[in-house]
């Protein structure tokens, strides 16, 4: 007798995507429309393409047919958001809405990756210079708008959990501080917690301590010879740092040195040391089963490459718009977590499911783009002066 087979019917369609986003930024984002025959609709559609093909509100206006002009969308944009913090709330709780009911029990602990996203940014500040922050040159600049964001690792699933504006001066411990009661605030228990090395800094320290939080933090290396270096030497293993610095004085943390051999991997036949400020961790773990761990942070560093891959194009100095395009990005991927997520588990109760199903993040992008041409229609390309064709 033959095996009875399975087919996989589960389907994911264009309009699903559509609407579940819909329904995620329409119930969260505050839009006070008033003296205008434009519905929140509309902006969301017109807020959305612009994200997923990464064009600006005009020409997302001009692309599809049943929009109102683009200048005319972005100025009751303008008047409609909120104020910048509430705007900040809002995305947060839009976050907090996608989060997959398992991951707010309570019940076990999760590692949690905190990370700054600067977006090169040229011209002016819009009303305060605190908008604007300074950075490493990048893109031929060295002003920034900047997004601090704290997303969690666990498995495949890497929501992004919170995010938050960075004002020009704002200190490093007081990110960390607000990010890190914001994850209490949902109650979430945390396990340990891995930070950029831009991190690294005894204020930042002292605020996970006081939280008595368990970390990794790789320490940066500076100059050519001395501070970090002097640890460079013999093997891998576990010792003491002391952070020297004008303004607060020293600190001494725990430190993991790694020495990593290339192998011919990438066309290289050397070695490499890695230095970490750790925290809070076992006493039987060793220097290189820290490296593997902190390793897992680098999947948030995908994240902010695939947000950028949804994140619209502007011109415009206004930081709350700059906003609302960079947390929706953020939505998107989150939704996108969730419905690989949700694939995951349907093909998981089949007797013989498929080794793989592709659904990649910008094909769920694309679909997004579809379901919305489908509802508004593409405009016609019209030519104003006579062309010569030729065969």
């Amino acid at each position: 007798m033959s095996k009875p087979t399975v087919k996989v019917t589960r389907r994911i369609q264009s309009e699903q995507v559509q609407n579940a986003f819909v329904e995620i930024v329409r119930s969260k984002l505050p839009l006070d429309l008033k003296n205008t025959r434009i519905t929140a609709e509309e902006i969301i559609d017109a807020l959305a393409y612009a994200n997923v093909h990464r064009l600006s509100i005009a020409s997302a206006c001009q692309e599809l047919q049943e929009l109102p002009s683009g200048n005319r969308l972005r100025e009751v944009l303008v008047a409609a958001l909120p104020e910048r913090a509430e705007l900040q709330c809002k995305l947060n709780e839009m976050f907090h809405q996608q989060l997959h009911p398992s991951l707010l029990k309570g019940k076990r602990d999760y590692n949690f990756a905190i990370d700054l996203v600067l977006i090169p940014y040229h011209g002016q500040p819009y009303r305060d210079k605190k908008e604007i922050v300074r950075g490493a040159p990048k893109s031929g600049t060295t002003h920034f708008h900047g997004y601090a964001t704290i997303s969690i690792v666990h498995d495949n699933r890497r929501y992004v959990v919170a995010l938050r504006f960075v004002e020009y001066g704002e200190e490093m411990a007081a990110i960390v501080r607000w990010l890190i009661k914001r994850l209490k605030a949902l109650k979430f228990l945390i396990r340990r917690v891995f930070l950029d090395k831009g991190f690294c800094s005894k204020p930042v320290f002292r605020v996970l301590h006081q939280h008595r939080l368990s970390y990794v933090v790789p320490i940066p290396i500076r100059g050519k010879s001395g501070g970090v270096r002097r640890l460079f030497e013999g093997i891998s293993r576990r010792t003491t740092y002391t952070f020297h610095s004008p303004k607060y004085g020293a600190y001494t943390v725990q430190a993991m040195v790694v020495k990593r051999y290339s192998k011919g991997r990438y066309g290289r036949h050397s070695s490499q040391w890695f230095a970490y400020a750790v925290a809070g961790l076992p006493v039987s773990i060793s220097p290189a089963q820290v490296f593997e761990l902190y390793r897992q942070r680098f999947g948030i560093e995908s994240s902010y490459r695939q947000m950028n891959q949804v994140r619209a194009h502007t011109s415009t100095r206004n930081p709350v718009i700059r906003l609302l395009l960079v947390g929706l990005a953020f939505v998107l991927f989150n939704l996108y977590i969730t419905v690989r997520q949700n694939l995951s588990s349907a093909l998981k109760k089949l007797s013989e499911p498929p080794k793989r199903f592709w659904l990649s993040f910008r094909r769920l992008a694309l679909m997004l783009g579809r379901a919305i041409e489908r509802r508004r229609g593409i405009t016609d390309v019209i030519q104003f002066q006579p062309c010569v064709a030729f065969s």
